[in-house]
């Protein structure tokens, strides 16, 4: 038996320890990080699934409450045109009850007859009824037939829009015009069939029409010239009472043109009693030829959608066709009694559902690729560690074998080792006395450091794993923060936000709509960390996509405020709430609509003077009260103006002395900056201002609130030529003055209805100038205008020198008081405030200067 030395016995035993405590050690480790790869790839696919889903839900409810709202939209859309039409109504019975009334300001006007020659198509004629020509035209009849075809102007320019206008007097006269679609058609009455046996009092609409006092509209029906039309009507009246009815008739689907501009949208309209007057479905949606089950609850579903709709209700009901799903909207038209019908493609409401899930699993993989190459990485870290440990502990080994063979030196030899780290490694003395006890103690004191050393490596595990997570939390959250935008001409904007913590709550967007339109939003979350970041991304795409769908819509920024808050809210279950400025630019006017959600106040540079936009006190900030609505305000920006928004983490800022940076702080900073100074250059000069005031006296605190900040620079477009031209102060150089317009007019896309409307308030306004302004009648008249903005918008300002006069200080007339106790005047300015976007009045100079704008669209 060979017998070994001291010296060789230790080196093998040293040798033979180390490897099993690195099979030991490393076995449980190898386990352990088998264990968490395999639980984060399980736990990846449900989280996947769970996220994706919840998406998915998110998006399909917010699709199923839009097309409740588009059918609200489109209904609320047809109900304004029914408006329209009782205000042209209104404005013929009007017109017509004062030439009556006032008969001696008149002079009798001849229309043709259509008994006597053929009349062209859109030019106004007079019919006699048959009992009207058995009793013979009376002289005072023939004068009122006379005095009333003064009305013939308002009917010529009204008339563009209808099929028809008509007046039927109780003597049995019609004064008709006809606006077929058919060009140069010849006119209805001229028919044989009618010539002779029309009578206006004997139609459904003119007993209609002397049962109401107020425009009223019939049911669609079929005209004597066979078009399904419906008709709205009321009386005129002479210094007796009733004189007549007069009326419009209009085709349905002019009526509804909403529903032919492109739009890839089916609807239908019933009346009150459920009968249908107008379909644009598919025509499977009424007739199924199989007669399955889907079949069997389509007529089903059609029932209850019928009976709902003419009960006035509002909803959506799901269908299929074909097999195929869809959702039907509908909505009630008050203003006719009638009901509307949407239809649309399940496919086209939850496109939004179907992206928001590709999105989130392409943010999934994101963090999933992300983890494996950090796995990857410790997996090498730990591979390295591990052999250099190794040969440090072998050197070791044969260091102490060579050196030390007595139990003093075992001693030494593994206080080495633990010194290294080792705290597996057991001394091993037998030799019975105290070198023994000795060893006994050292083994005791390694097993104490091992278990220390254990859990100071669990903590740092914990920490880099949190670290990982929020940097990856980071990541994303700035990913949601919009891009640069390309380089604008006519404005300049730049935003940063610096988070307190590794996340933040603060946000901020910018986006163009059109070519003229720019949407800013800055806002602030209660709280911070995960939670306020993940609710601040729902605010922030929430408000994106209801300011979009207001704007497209002609909704008001306040309104989609409110639709905004209002999904916040009922999703809002931490009970966060947000602060936000939301504001809505006119790029090239400069006009500013905004709505301030208890936010701070954005600071305003404008020719050398700084201010506040004013508050709003009665908005409240959004995810509190469902219910809530919203205010906004509306401000005019000059060019080169520059609005500064801002999040509390600037003006809160504090220094060591508790002392905070102060709105006063920052309003004097801007002030010193003025607008010379570029929007990043301001941000710049903000940030280095507030860490110089937390800086203090050397002694940095920590930042306590995110600092986030959104700066925009209106360059202007102020460049649009203005036009102008002088005329005498004379009613007969009107021809003139609408020559001007029209040129005005032909560079751009201005539609023949707002031309028609503004030509008419020209000439109110004009005319008002030539007949009172002066005394003197060689004074002349200024009038200067121009075109600009996409929309198309105009803006005209007439001048004169006659007397002081602010035509806005007229009292409109109440329309719903008889003429008798209505006071003379004041119908003609009010017909120009609501024809026009805007009118102001100024006396400068000695000289009044009325300018008005008004969009040509």
């Amino acid at each position: 038996m060979i017998k070994l030395s001291i010296k060789r016995r230790l080196l093998l035993l040293m040798v033979l320890g180390s490897v099993l405590s690195f099979v030991f050690l490393g076995s449980p480790l190898l386990y352990g990080m088998y264990g968490l790869w395999d639980t984060i790839s399980e736990t990846r696919e449900k989280l996947t699934v769970v996220v994706t889903d919840y998406s998915r839900d998110f998006a399909r409810e917010q699709a199923q409450e839009r097309i409740v709202n588009e059918a609200e939209i489109l209904s609320q859309t047809a109900g304004d045109e029914a408006n329209n039409i009782k205000a042209d109504v209104q404005l013929l019975s009007d017109e017509l009850t004062e030439i009556l009334q006032n008969r001696q300001n008149y002079s009798p006007r001849m229309l043709p007859r259509a008994s006597d020659r053929d009349i062209a198509n859109g030019k106004p004629y007079v019919h006699y009824s048959p009992a009207l020509e058995a009793e013979g035209i009376t002289p005072a009849i023939e004068q009122e037939i006379g005095i009333v075809s003064n009305i013939v102007e308002t009917m010529e320019i009204l008339g563009q829009y209808y099929v028809r206008i008509y007046i039927g007097s109780q003597h049995g006269y019609t004064l008709f015009l006809d606006n077929w679609e058919e060009s140069g058609d010849m006119s209805l009455l001229r028919r044989e069939q009618w010539r002779t046996t029309y009578d206006a009092r004997k139609r459904d609409w003119y007993r209609l029409g002397l049962s109401t006092s107020a425009p009223a509209f019939t049911d669609v029906y079929n005209s004597i010239s066979g078009e399904k039309i419906f008709s709205c009507v009321m009386p005129y009246y002479d210094n007796q009472g009733v004189a007549g009815i007069i009326g419009v008739d209009c085709l349905p689907k002019n009526f509804f043109w909403q529903a032919e501009r492109g739009k890839n949208i089916d609807i239908f309209i019933i009346n009150k009693k459920g009968k249908l007057l107008l379909n644009t479905m598919p025509e499977d949606f009424f007739y199924i030829a199989n007669g399955d089950d889907l079949r069997k609850s389509n007529v089903a579903s059609l029932a209850y959608v019928s009976k709902r709709m003419t009960q006035g209700n509002s909803g959506y009901h799901k269908m299929y066709i074909n097999g195929k799903e869809y959702y039907l909207s509908y909505a009630p038209i008050k203003e006719t009694n009638w009901s509307m019908g949407m239809l649309l493609d399940n496919d086209q409401v939850m496109q939004d559902a179907a992206v928001a899930q590709k999105q989130m699993i392409e943010l999934m993989d994101n963090f999933y690729t992300a983890f494996i190459r950090l796995f990857g990485l410790i997996v090498l870290l730990f591979v390295f560690a591990l052999l250099l440990v190794f040969s440090i502990i072998i050197y070791g080994i044969n260091w102490a074998a060579d050196r030390f063979y007595k139990p003093i030196r075992s001693l030494m030899s593994g206080a080495k080792e633990i010194a290294q780290g080792n705290f597996r490694h057991k001394i091993s003395v037998q030799t019975g006395d105290e070198w023994e006890n000795l060893a006994a103690n050292f083994n005791t004191m390694t097993d104490e450091l091992e278990q220390y050393s254990r859990e100071i490596a669990f903590r740092a595990k914990e920490k880099s794993r949190i670290e990982a997570e929020l940097s990856v939390a980071n990541h994303i959250q700035s990913s949601l923060l919009p891009a640069p935008l390309e380089t604008q001409s006519a404005f300049q904007l730049a935003a940063d936000m610096k988070p307190a913590r590794e996340i933040g709550g603060d946000f901020y967007d910018y986006y163009l709509i059109g070519n003229n339109q720019l949407v800013i939003t800055i806002g602030d979350v209660s709280e911070k960390g995960i939670p306020a970041a993940l609710f601040m991304a729902a605010a922030k795409t929430v408000l994106k996509n209801y300011i979009s769908v207001a704007v497209q819509k002609n909704m008001s920024l306040a309104q989609a405020v409110a639709m905004a808050n209002s999904q916040l809210t009922a999703a809002n279950r931490e009970c966060f709430f947000v602060t936000v400025f939301a504001g809505l630019l006119n790029i090239s006017t400069g006009e500013l609509i905004y709505v301030n959600a208890g936010h701070n106040q954005p600071i305003i540079l404008e020719d050398n003077h700084i201010f506040s936009l004013p508050r709003q006190s009665k908005n409240i900030v959004l995810g509190v009260m469902e219910e809530a609505s919203y205010e906004e305000t509306a401000a005019r920006l000059k060019p080169g103006a520059t609005i500064v928004c801002y999040t509390d983490g600037v003006t809160d800022a504090v220094n060591p002395s508790k002392e905070k940076f102060s709105i006063k702080r920052l309003e004097e900073l801007l002030g010193k900056l003025g607008n010379n100074t570029s929007p990043q250059g301001i941000i710049e000069a903000v940030e280095q201002a507030v860490l110089q005031h937390v800086t203090g006296n050397g002694t940095a605190l920590e930042q306590s609130d995110d600092i986030t900040m959104l700066v925009l620079n209106l360059l202007g477009s102020d460049d649009v030529e203005e036009k102008k031209i002088i005329v005498p102060a004379q009613v007969n150089e009107l021809l003139r003055v609408n020559e001007f317009i029209n040129e005005l007019f032909s560079e751009a896309l201005c539609s023949e209805r707002a031309k028609n409307q503004l030509l008419l308030v020209v000439e109110e306004i004009f005319v008002n100038i030539a007949e009172y302004a002066y005394k003197d009648k060689n004074a002349v008249a200024v009038i200067k205008g121009k075109l600009f903005g996409d929309p198309p918008e105009i803006q005209l300002s007439f001048i004169d020198e006659g007397i002081p006069y602010n035509p806005l200080e007229k009292t409109d007339p109440n329309l719903d008081v008889d003429l008798d106790d209505r006071p003379i005047g004041g119908l003609g300015i009010f017909l120009v405030k609501k024809k026009v976007d805007d009118i102001t009045y100024e006396r400068k100079d000695n000289k009044n200067i009325l300018t008005i704008r008004k969009k040509m669209i």
